[in-house]
């Protein structure tokens, strides 16, 4: 099923109109492809070898310059922090060495790299997707960063990864949008975090009337590489602090459901370490060893089920029932439960899907929710705890409707449990649960101010903008990109096409089985897209093309798929530009995060490319002085393109480099 509004404007034929499109999960890892160019230049045979090294002498470049001709993205053989006009100078070489090479030499080089790519598992040059190389070289693309402090998390090293939620954040706004998790951190290292009154409201009540307290907390995120982007090990360290510590509650009033990671962290992290990272299972049992409440264990569930985001009743169900009792497997132990860990991944399960297990109590009863009792949920991710919150507050009506949106019609009849639990969210989830069911909320979501699309009205005026993406990513084309709004602002002309994802019907049980199908609804969202284009109504248009994140966070053991997946995405770029250029449209491409370009589940702290594409043929000069874009330049781009003057700041930023500005003018 479609959501779609009917529009009639129709548009002054002197405004500049623009599609924006953002592949999801799109980025390029400068070390291997280093390592290929290098693999593929050593394997060249040594005639053409000596054409590509005659070739940069011609253009007054050394010869081993020459290998730089093997990159089939221009832009991602320019070393970061080079000067503008340095890049350009580069790239300008590129293209005028190129010139003296012949069809048969380039068809050559081509397959020799896809050769050495997949050999290498790197997807982007191993899925042969030329059209999209050519797409980018023909016009201006930008390495930009897409992870760490330019996504508005800590600074830690590793860098912490991007990811979809931070990713249209800042896309969408004109300076750097502050994330969450640094606010919690902060308010820890202040000591704000343990006055924190919804937290300690919950906790206090429940104590009083010896109540337990339940909580849920996705176990990863000690480093910046090991999935800090959805979770943050410290922030469990501190609410154990608070429970255990300074409220001084006994092991057995407090039960923990630990949810596996496995795809922002190692496919089986929750068990085994990899480096400095991993064994989350072991790190969480010589935490709660500290406070001697190894008995605060009760359950443990994967990421597919405790956070799908895609309003699927039966994974809702299932984790309902693991927190009633019914869970798949009961064990006594942490070892009993690495048992049950190590014999799915023996069965070629990750993480992400590890079934229900619950640890019984030191009484050798099953841990369960009983009613009146407390439940805390520590998941900053917003979007992935709507189903779990929703099912735990009695939101049946909210459930329906999300589910009935996406061609997923609920039964619902279990929701009406009256437990009447006192819920806290660590974050906002969705503001019914504060106005109907009485959900207190730890750090309340603000909408960011700078957001391009809340400016709307007062810069563009009244023109409309339509967004469109599939179900499962629908949250990204909606309140992430609005700068965290469940509505458009007030007066805006907002068009939002959703199509379906792939579901129960197509095979599809959870997010772990879109490999079924590879390409998504890739073709589905570029039609709605030309479409929209067609009608001439839209000022802009702005689609998500999700493939590349979904299918990529299944590497390394769909890399097949993962290629088609990427192919998909490709091809659909190109056929939106071709038409967007046919109806004068300018277009700007980009990607939230990296993650189909490593060879693992994770989200990546790799940059991505930004591309800018000229109605009319002609390639826009870059005007910033280091040639690195930021995802918050997106917004200012936007403006640009469209023709719309951009007056002073509105709003102040911490600091200047966190300012937002146009990467192209026009002259």
């Amino acid at each position: 099923m479609i959501k779609q509004v009917k529009s009639t404007q129709k548009l002054s034929p002197r405004k500049h109109k623009v599609v924006l499109a953002v592949t999801d999960g799109l980025g390029f890892n400068r070390s291997t492809t280093r390592k290929i160019v290098a693999k593929a230049w050593a394997q060249l045979h040594i005639n053409d070898r000596q054409r590509l090294e005659n070739a940069a002498q011609r253009i007054n470049r050394n010869s081993n310059w020459g290998s730089t001709l093997l990159y089939p993205v221009s832009v991602e053989s320019i070393a970061p922090n080079t000067s503008t006009s340095e890049a350009c100078k580069w790239i300008s070489d590129i293209q005028r060495a190129k010139q003296f090479l012949s069809k048969d030499l380039v068809e050559r080089i081509h397959t020799l790299v896809e050769s050495v790519a997949d050999s290498e598992r790197y997807v982007p040059w191993a899925s042969g997707s030329r059209n999209l190389s050519e797409l980018r070289n023909k016009n201006l693309s930008f390495p930009t960063s897409a992870s760490g402090i330019w996504v508005g998390f800590e600074n830690l090293e590793p860098t912490i990864q991007g990811n979809s939620e931070t990713g249209h954040q800042q896309i969408g706004n004109n300076s750097l949008a502050p994330q969450l998790p640094l606010e919690i951190t902060k308010s820890i290292d202040s000591g704000s975090f343990f006055e924190n009154r919804a937290l300690n409201a919950v906790i206090g009540k429940a104590k009083k009337r010896s109540a337990k307290i339940n909580f849920c907390f996705l176990l990863s995120g000690v480093g910046g590489d090991d999935g800090r982007v959805h979770s943050a090990w410290n922030h469990l360290e501190a609410f154990l602090k608070l429970v255990f510590e300074i409220y001084e509650l006994p092991a057995s009033q407090v039960q923990m459901q630990a949810i596996l990671d496995g795809r922002d962290s190692d496919i089986h992290s929750s068990i085994n370490k990899k480096f400095n990272s991993g064994d989350f299972l072991g790190r969480l049992e010589n935490l709660l060893d500290e406070y001697d409440a190894r008995e605060s264990l009760a359950w443990v569930i994967g990421r597919s089920t405790a956070m799908d985001r895609d309003y699927r009743e039966s994974a809702a169900k299932t984790d309902f029932d693991l927190l009633s009792g019914k869970a798949a497997h009961t064990v006594s132990s942490f070892n009993e439960i690495r048992k049950i860990i190590a014999k799915s991944h023996a069965n070629g399960k990750t993480d992400q899907d590890i079934p229900s297990i619950c640890l019984t109590r030191s009484d050798g009863t099953k841990p369960v929710l009983s009613k009146g009792d407390a439940f805390i949920n520590l998941n900053f991710r917003s979007d992935r705890q709507r189903s779990k919150i929703g099912f735990l507050a009695g939101a049946g009506s909210l459930l329906k409707s999300e589910g009935e949106a996406r061609d997923r019609p609920w039964n619902g009849s279990w929701i009406e449990h009256n437990l009447n639990l006192d819920i806290c969210t660590i974050a906002e989830y969705h503001p019914d649960f504060e106005r109907k069911y009485k959900v207190s909320v730890a750090f309340p979501t603000q909408p960011h101010p700078d957001n391009f699309l809340a400016l709307w009205k007062d810069t563009v005026g009244s023109d409309e903008y339509t967004l469109i993406a599939e179900s499962v990513k629908s949250s990204h084309m909606g309140y992430f990109f609005r700068g965290r709004r469940e509505e458009p602002t007030f007066n805006t002309k907002e068009i939002r096409l959703i199509t379906a994802s792939h579901g129960q019907e197509d095979g599809v049980q959870s997010d772990t089985d879109f490999y079924l199908h590879p390409a998504m609804r890739t073709k589905e969202i570029t039609a709605h897209v030309l479409k929209t284009i067609e009608s001439g109504t839209s000022r802009l248009i702005c689609c998500n093309i999700a493939a590349p994140d979904m299918v990529g966070h299944l590497l390394p053991t769909r890399y097949e798929e993962a290629k088609i997946a990427y192919r998909a995405a490709a091809d659909a770029l190109v056929e939106i530009a071709a038409v967007s250029e046919k109806f004068g449209l300018h277009m700007l491409i980009t990607s939230d995060h990296g993650n189909i370009e490593d060879d693992t589940s994770a989200h990546s702290a790799n940059d991505v490319l930004t591309t800018v594409i000229r109605a009319g043929g002609t390639k826009f000069n870059a005007v910033i002085p280091i040639f690195q874009a930021r995802l918050f330049d997106i917004g200012p781009t936007l403006f640009e393109l469209m023709g719309v003057e951009q007056n002073n700041r509105k709003f102040p930023v911490e600091k200047e480099e966190f300012a937002g500005r146009p990467l192209i003018k026009f002259e």
